[in-house]
């Protein structure tokens, strides 16, 4: 029983450390990068978005009241 709880302790000591080599792997795989023509265009719409959004407050703002 000894050997059983000794060989599992060492097995668990061991985890961290297979852990630790698997995310250096990961972190050394080469990444994908995204055109700059998507960046661009997000940009594009994401600025448009917020300019017509203050458009749009400008100009319920300014509509006079109905009855």
């Amino acid at each position: 029983m000894k050997n059983v709880l000794s060989l599992l302790f060492l097995a668990l000591l061991q985890l961290p450390m297979l852990a630790a080599a698997q995310e250096r792997e990961v972190a050394n795989a080469p990444v994908e990068t995204v055109s700059m023509v998507y960046v661009v265009a997000f940009a594009v719409v994401f600025i448009g978005m917020i300019v017509g959004f203050f458009v749009y407050l400008f100009a319920k703002k300014e509509e006079p009241a109905q009855k």
